[in-house]
Parts: structure tokens; C-alpha cells; sequence
């Protein structure tokens, strides 16, 4: 496995510095970018980042359930409910005769 190395000696070995921890989704290697003074991530991957400084933005970053939208609850109850009508259509279909095999893959919901 990739063992994230914390230091990076720039300068031709005259200066060791924090390196970025951050690491790629597509190829898994480590950043090569030297961190931010008193972070743990380069410019790049957020080290310029402070954060919420205000109380009601504190309290948004606090209850903010994702990155994006596609598990929030009110997505999961549209999806449930539009494969629920999906799957009421195909069992008519299959009652009519007019599928036949196997079933469509996927969760049964009652």
C-alpha cells in the first residue's frame, strides 16, 4: 500500500518541508506539491482554505450532510420512489404477458 510520506526536501536537500497529503483518485499517488506553512495541503488541494469564521457559518459547515446532492434524504426518496413505480409497471407488464424472463435487477420493494 502507499505510505504517505510527510516531509519533502526542496533546494537540493538545503530545505525540508511539509509535504501535501493529499492524493489522486485516479492514480493514487501522493501530491508532489510542497504544503502550506502550518498545513498538511498544498494551495491546490485547500491549504489556502480557513474555513467558516462566522458563527452561522459555523453552524452550516456543522449541519451540511454532503459534498453534493446525490444522497441527500430528499433524493433517496425520489430514486425509491420512481424505481417503485418502475418495478409496479414491470410486474403489470409481466402480468399482461408482454415481459417475460428474468426479472430486472435491483431492490424489491414490497
Amino acid at each position: 500500500m502507499n505510505q504517505i510520506e510527510t516531509t519533502l526536501s526542496i533546494f537540493g536537500g538545503r530545505c525540508v518541508c511539509q509535504r501535501c497529503t493529499a492524493k489522486s483518485k485516479r492514480t493514487g499517488r501522493q501530491c508532489g506539491a510542497v504544503a502550506m506553512r502550518g498545513k498538511t495541503k498544498c494551495a491546490q488541494h485547500g491549504g489556502k482554505s480557513t474555513g467558516p469564521k462566522t458563527a452561522e457559518g459555523k453552524t452550516r459547515a456543522a449541519t451540511a450532510p454532503l459534498k453534493h446532492g446525490m444522497t441527500t434524504a430528499a433524493a433517496k426518496v425520489h430514486r425509491r420512489d420512481i424505481l417503485k413505480d418502475l418495478q409496479e409497471m414491470e410486474d403489470l407488464a409481466r402480468e399482461a404477458g408482454v415481459i417475460v424472463g428474468p426479472r430486472s435487477p435491483g431492490r424489491r420493494m414490497g
